[in-house]
């Protein structure tokens, strides 16, 4: 328990002495990048598991204090645990816009499109390529660990919508998402 205390210390300590310069303000640009991972079980006849990991490179340009427009590519796995699982594999691009208060609180909303493609794990003959169209709003705090550099930690709700061979499907994943930003 002593350990946990000394830990908020000193991160409290790290971002209180960050705050000295305003790296949100107006013309700042924003190199970051951040992952999710999550994992899923669905209570059916099979039980099955759903294990997602992606990372999420982007930059930002603050059009004013706090407010931020930003783009970045996905990269993103998905494995599906069930006795004919398969694997997606995905790539694509997202837009988003967040906005810093001072205290280290921020929101953010990005949304975007992917090309992910299917196959199956059991190695049958199983081959699908779709397209999802991502919305994602995240409520977090950055962490600052000098006047340019914060991590970032927030939660995020995942609606994905699916097209794929006429047919279209909607998921909704929470996940928790850390990453990496430098202002500069």
């Amino acid at each position: 328990m002593k350990y946990l205390f000394a830990l908020i210390f000193l991160v409290s300590t790290l971002n209180l002495f960050g705050q000295d310069v305003n790296p949100t303000q107006k013309g700042n640009l924003m190199l970051g990048g951040g992952g999710n991972i999550s994992y899923q079980t669905e209570f059916d006849e099979t039980s099955s598991g759903v294990f997602s990991l992606g990372l999420n490179p982007s930059i930002g340009w603050f059009l004013s204090d706090g407010f931020a427009l930003g783009i970045g590519p996905t990269f993103y796995i998905t494995n599906y645990f069930s006795e004919n699982g398969n694997t997606n594999l995905g790539i694509g691009t997202d837009v988003f816009i967040a906005k810093y208060w001072g205290s280290g609180i921020f929101i953010k909303g990005s949304t975007g499109y992917s090309l992910r493609h299917t196959f199956e794990s059991s190695g049958n003959d199983y081959d699908n390529t779709m397209h999802v169209i991502g919305i994602i709003p995240e409520v977090g705090y950055a962490f600052f660990l000098g006047p340019n550099v914060a991590l970032e930690l927030s939660l995020a709700d995942v609606f994905n919508i699916w097209l794929s061979d006429g047919s279209t499907s909607f998921y909704n994943t929470s996940s928790v998402k850390v990453g990496f930003q430098i202002f500069l």
